[in-house]
């Protein structure tokens, strides 16, 4: 799984790139945010695997929830031009309000609501 590490945001801010396969792949990003002491994580939904967007295969369910279970601050940046299933979409319009796990069509807006604690 590929990430990158933005040390100019304090706290620091693990941005997942790519390389997302499986629901375990969370640990790799809670195990990067403990060694770089951070609780900040960016996800691109062009990171994602397709069985993410599938609400029915429980992905997205089961991978943010890892995530949020380690108490990470967790913007997903999901583009409105990609062709996402109906579900999916509705799972988007609940996740722009949440306290932890939040969705956003920008990535600049994720990045603020990321540092606004």
């Amino acid at each position: 799984m590929d990430y990158s590490v933005d040390a100019d945001m304090s706290p620091p801010l693990i941005e997942c790139l790519g390389g997302v396969e499986t629901v375990g792949d969370a640990l790799s990003l809670i195990a990067a945010c403990g060694e770089h002491d951070t609780d900040r994580v960016l996800l691109q939904a062009s990171a994602l695997p397709p069985s993410f967007f599938e609400l029915s295969t429980g992905f997205a369910g089961e991978f943010i929830q890892k995530l949020v279970n380690y108490r990470l601050r967790v913007a997903g940046v999901f583009p409105p031009d990609r062709a996402y299933p109906e579900r999916f979409r509705e799972y988007l319009l609940e996740a722009r309000r949440g306290p932890q796990f939040r969705a956003f069509v920008q990535r600049p807006d994720a990045l603020v609501w990321l540092g606004s604690v």
